[in-house]
């Protein structure tokens, strides 16, 4: 079996470099290349035209979703410090009472 595959790929890789020298060929690949890529770029622009027009989110959507929801959630754990700091400086600084007005006597 070991034969064979070695076989196949020397043959695989000999018409590889046969083609790849051809000019006529590797320009004609690039082209296809290109085409192919414009097309899966319009393919993914009416996907996602279509996932808004039955209001699914978007990967682009979902990601950006997550950025806010990372930052606020930052910006609450810093409140949460803060309020924590807060709350233990009230507890060591002694709470003075106002003096009663109209106390009796």
């Amino acid at each position: 079996m070991s034969k064979l595959r070695q076989m196949s790929e020397e043959g695989l890789g000999s018409f590889l470099d046969e083609a790849m020298s051809n000019e006529r060929i590797r320009k004609g690949l690039g082209r296809a290349g290109e085409r192919f890529m414009s097309q899966k770029s319009a393919f993914d622009r009416n996907v996602e035209t279509l996932m808004d027009f039955v209001n699914i989110p978007s990967k682009k959507d979902v990601r950006d979703l997550k950025a806010r929801l990372d930052h606020l959630s930052s910006q609450l754990l810093n409140l949460s410090l803060k309020i924590d700091r807060m709350l233990g400086a009230e507890k060591t600084v002694p709470l003075r009472r106002a003096p009663r007005r109209g106390a009796r006597r």
